[in-house]
């Protein structure tokens, strides 16, 4: 009897331990109900990331494991008129959110797939350079797109990728090219410069130089709008 109570007791721990870690792991989707018009597509994207996970991680620096990755938070709502992107990265104190407009993600998944994607890449750039910082998360977001959507063919996937380019800013297209043209060059750059910065072996101003000659770009820089609702209260977890 002491050891079925002992085994029942282990069971309780483990059903406990195994249910926090299942409510904080990736991804952690939350959506402004009135916003999403299809349900289904919220968990056809929760599905699709659970399995790119390993691939994010793949593009990630040394800094950045399933643990981080897990403890970001996504949410989907419909984005103030002010708000000029539909997708954006914030950190509030300790929390990280990968917010994502509504208005996209009901007209189009893979456009939003790929945004989402590159958010999700900025919770691990440690470039400090506008325009590499956007251009590395360009990379990585439609790198990881490409690989997921060749499963269904190179020219459904050229098809993707075509789509979500004409639906992206001229300016991140131009930050997309300039980083495939350096990996063309040098294979696996990106990823270098990413962990230099990380490690302080490589300044903002070499970044700048780096860039600058593919792009033509004096400055760059985006401002959020202030219009950003709070980010627990409202959502309903996906």
């Amino acid at each position: 009897m002491k050891n079925l109570k002992g085994f029942e007791e282990f069971l309780f721990l483990f059903l406990l331990l195994w249910g926090g870690v299942m409510n904080h792991a990736f991804p952690q989707i939350k959506i402004k109900s009135k916003d999403v018009d299809d349900l289904e597509k919220v968990k056809q994207l929760k599905h699709d990331l659970r399995e790119l996970k390993e691939d994010i991680l793949s593009y990630a620096p040394s800094d950045c494991n399933s643990g981080k990755l897990n403890r970001l938070r996504i949410r989907i709502y419909k984005f103030s008129r002010m708000e000029l992107c539909n997708e954006f990265f914030i950190t509030d104190g300790n929390k990280k959110y990968v917010c994502l407009n509504s208005v996209l993600f009901n007209r189009s998944y893979y456009n939003s797939l790929q945004c989402v994607l590159h958010s999700i890449a900025h919770s691990f750039c440690h470039l400090k350079d506008d325009i590499a910082e956007e251009a590395f998360c360009e990379f990585v977001s439609y790198s990881i797109l490409k690989e997921f959507t060749n499963n269904r063919g190179k020219i459904f996937s050229r098809k993707i990728i075509r789509s979500a380019m004409n639906n992206s800013p001229t300016a991140y297209n131009i930050f997309y090219r300039a980083a495939k043209k350096l990996e063309k060059k040098s294979e696996g750059i990106m990823l270098e410069l990413n962990s230099k910065a990380k490690n302080r072996k490589i300044s903002k101003k070499k970044e700048r130089r780096i860039f600058y000659k593919l792009v033509k770009f004096k400055k760059f820089g985006e401002d959020i709008s202030d219009d950003i609702p709070e980010l627990e209260k409202g959502f309903r977890k996906i």
